[in-house]
Protein backbone atom coordinates (compact mmCIF):
# COMPACT_ATOMS: atom_id res chain seq x y z
CA UNK A 1 0.00 0.00 0.00
CA UNK A 2 0.89 3.31 -0.07
CA UNK A 3 0.89 3.85 3.25
CA UNK A 4 4.20 1.31 3.49
CA UNK A 5 6.71 3.13 5.59
CA UNK A 6 10.08 4.10 3.69
CA UNK A 7 13.12 2.24 4.43
CA UNK A 8 14.44 5.74 6.52
CA UNK A 9 12.95 9.25 6.65
CA UNK A 10 14.41 11.56 3.47
CA UNK A 11 14.65 15.18 4.57
CA UNK A 12 13.76 17.91 1.35
CA UNK A 13 15.50 21.06 1.50
CA UNK A 14 12.49 22.92 1.85
CA UNK A 15 11.61 21.08 5.44
CA UNK A 16 9.37 18.73 4.12
CA UNK A 17 10.37 14.70 5.36
CA UNK A 18 9.39 11.61 3.17
CA UNK A 19 8.21 9.05 5.24
CA UNK A 20 5.48 7.11 3.40
CA UNK A 21 5.42 5.85 -0.02
CA UNK A 22 2.47 8.12 -0.84
CA UNK A 23 5.13 11.24 0.49
CA UNK A 24 7.35 10.02 -2.69
CA UNK A 25 4.47 9.61 -4.71
CA UNK A 26 3.37 13.54 -3.83
CA UNK A 27 6.79 14.30 -4.58
CA UNK A 28 6.52 12.97 -8.06
CA UNK A 29 3.21 14.32 -9.01
CA UNK A 30 3.92 17.34 -8.31
CA UNK A 31 7.26 18.04 -10.69
CA UNK A 32 6.77 19.56 -14.15
CA UNK A 33 5.82 16.49 -16.89
CA UNK A 34 8.91 17.08 -18.98
CA UNK A 35 10.58 16.41 -14.98
CA UNK A 36 8.37 12.92 -14.51
CA UNK A 37 9.80 11.81 -18.07
CA UNK A 38 13.08 12.10 -17.40
CA UNK A 39 15.35 8.67 -16.94
CA UNK A 40 15.91 8.70 -13.10
CA UNK A 41 12.50 9.65 -12.42
CA UNK A 42 10.92 6.74 -14.57
CA UNK A 43 12.74 4.35 -12.86
CA UNK A 44 11.60 5.43 -9.02
CA UNK A 45 8.48 5.74 -10.54
CA UNK A 46 8.38 2.02 -11.67
CA UNK A 47 10.31 0.97 -7.79
CA UNK A 48 8.16 3.09 -5.71
CA UNK A 49 4.76 1.28 -8.01
CA UNK A 50 6.31 -1.80 -7.22
CA UNK A 51 6.87 -1.07 -3.24
CA UNK A 52 3.46 -0.26 -2.93
CA UNK A 53 1.82 -2.71 -5.23
CA UNK A 54 3.90 -5.77 -4.81
CA UNK A 55 5.94 -4.83 -1.88
CA UNK A 56 9.11 -4.59 -4.02
CA UNK A 57 12.80 -3.77 -2.56
CA UNK A 58 12.41 -0.77 -0.12
CA UNK A 59 16.29 0.10 -0.16
CA UNK A 60 16.71 -0.10 -3.89
CA UNK A 61 13.44 2.32 -3.91
CA UNK A 62 14.94 4.52 -1.58
CA UNK A 63 18.26 4.69 -2.81
CA UNK A 64 16.72 5.35 -6.83
CA UNK A 65 14.02 8.28 -5.27
CA UNK A 66 17.48 9.77 -3.34
CA UNK A 67 19.46 9.64 -6.71
CA UNK A 68 16.23 11.49 -8.49
CA UNK A 69 15.69 14.16 -5.87
CA UNK A 70 19.40 14.56 -5.62
CA UNK A 71 19.19 15.30 -9.98
CA UNK A 72 16.58 18.07 -9.07
CA UNK A 73 18.15 19.95 -6.25
CA UNK A 74 15.91 18.71 -3.85
CA UNK A 75 18.29 17.20 -1.52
Amino acid sequence: TWSRKLSKPIPLKDGRILTTLADARAIVLALPERHQRNEHWLYAGELLFEAATRQGPMKITVAQLERALNAEGLI
